[in-house]
């Protein structure tokens, strides 16, 4: 993490944490608010980030809409909207399109019994965001926890 990165003028980039749980949140920043961040985190003794800490690096993408899907068994028991950008409307529900691409990527990625999926639209198509162990993915508020813990329990007791 305290190696100097490059910055090409007003660009942003898309940081996370590399093979190491969530040692901070990913997201976008800019040079400014990532130089601060990197100094913050390395002065925090609470924390666990150090200067060895190793990062991941993208080329930030514009997202119109982000949502969360709770995966039981190779099936969508829960999808949910956690995050809606620019000027998108707002939907209560995952588009159609949006669970077909999901569908289908569960079919390529079916990675666990159980995990949840993080997809977004794009400017290109849908896309997945990441994809994370069920046990620690967090709820927004519009989830149907009742629905996921029923599902896991139906699953696991056959």
């Amino acid at each position: 993490m305290s190696e100097e990165l490059i910055w090409k003028k007003d660009e942003i980039k898309f940081i996370k944490p590399y093979n190491e749980a969530k040692i901070f949140t990913g997201k976008v920043f800019n040079e400014t608010e990532w130089k601060d961040f990197v100094f913050e985190a390395l002065e925090n003794q609470t924390n666990r980030i150090i200067e060895d800490s190793l990062i991941q690096i993208s080329e930030a993408k514009r997202t119109i809409k982000e949502a969360r899907l709770w995966i039981v068994g190779g099936k969508i028991i829960d999808a949910g909207y956690y995050k809606f950008n620019d000027n998108a409307p707002f939907e209560e529900k995952v588009s159609e399109d949006g669970l077909n691409f999901a569908n289908e990527m569960i079919e390529v990625f079916n990675l666990e019994e159980a995990f949840v999926m993080d997809i977004c639209l794009t400017d290109e198509g849908w896309k997945i965001v990441e994809v994370n162990c069920i046990n620690s993915s967090g709820f927004y508020p519009n989830t149907n926890v009742k629905s996921i813990i029923k599902a896991l329990n139906i699953y696991f007791s056959n």
